[in-house]
């Protein structure tokens, strides 16, 4: 395998944090949400809150105002973006430039692309993420941030049938994301991605579970779960060889299962140990 990896862009110049989802913005030790405000800026940011993907728009996004506004961003900037009339509006577009930070929720991946690919909004954000504009999603707004998008699959062994795939945004290119992976069928649907698209890195988030990727390639995970990376450089598939139906086999993916304070350099593609205990307090927000 070749030792460096194609999983940095160096036209990427923006910061992701994608995040499993159910953080809990109720919890009294919330952990993802303040650091998510303090790299969108800390007190000077402004969030722009994005509920492209949820039917439920009002709601979510005076839930997230309530705690972003109690940890202290400076300005909750929200936009319901429910039709691609809107994402294609000056209004949308305008508060997005003026943006320190972008927030996607969670609901239907689909239905955030299918609002936002290929419209004033959508071409915007991909100009001001590879300026720096820091980025976050969590659920389905995480597994939306990747080039392809997993939207659905069930089942219970790996086959071609067992996942639903489309496009995403591709902001984080070579990457499918998968998130709330400690449900049961997840592991099928993510290794079934990787077989039909060989070569990309499988990223499985618990919930409550994030990891923030640095425009210098380096992967962090904050959280309280799991985050399960799938090399997808594989040696040997058979999935053009078979039904929809029938098992398919995947030899040679590389395995990491990382919790809090481990991470990747996706240079080389090696995972990194935590930092002592002193220096990990000094950086929990």
């Amino acid at each position: 395998m070749p030792t460096t990896s194609k999983f940095l862009h160096s036209s990427r110049r923006g910061r992701l944090l994608v995040i499993g989802g159910a953080e809990d913005p109720d919890d009294d030790d919330l952990l993802i949400l303040p650091h998510l405000a303090k790299l969108a800026g800390g007190k000077d940011a402004r969030l722009l809150v994005c509920a492209a993907p949820t039917t439920h728009a009002g709601e979510t996004l005076r839930e997230y105002r309530k705690v972003f506004e109690k940890i202290g961003v400076k300005e909750v900037l929200s936009l319901p973006m429910d039709t691609r009339t809107e994402a294609n509006s000056k209004k949308s577009v305008d508060a997005l430039n003026k943006a320190t930070g972008v927030f996607f929720t969670g609901g239907d991946q689909l239905r955030l692309t299918a609002v936002l690919s290929g419209s004033e909004f959508g071409d915007r954000l991909r100009e001001r993420f590879n300026e720096g504009l820091f980025v976050a999603g969590t659920s389905a707004g995480a597994a939306a941030v990747a080039g392809t998008m997993i939207v659905g699959g069930h089942g219970s062994i790996v086959c071609r049938d067992c996942v639903d795939l489309a496009p995403g945004l591709g902001l984080w290119n070579e990457t499918v994301v998968d998130t709330h992976f400690n449900r049961s069928g997840r592991v099928h649907r993510l290794m079934a991605a990787i077989a039909m698209n060989p070569g990309v890195l499988g990223i499985g988030l618990d919930e409550d579970t994030a990891v923030e990727v640095s425009p210098r390639g380096q992967m962090k995970v904050i959280g309280r779960g799991n985050v399960l990376v799938f090399d997808g450089r594989i040696d040997h598939s058979n999935v053009a060889d078979v039904s929809d139906e029938e098992p398919i086999a995947l030899l040679g993916s590389k395995l990491h299962v990382l919790r809090h304070g481990y991470g990747m350099d996706l240079r080389t593609m090696e995972p990194t140990l935590p930092k002592p205990e002193k220096e990990m307090m000094a950086d929990r927000p």
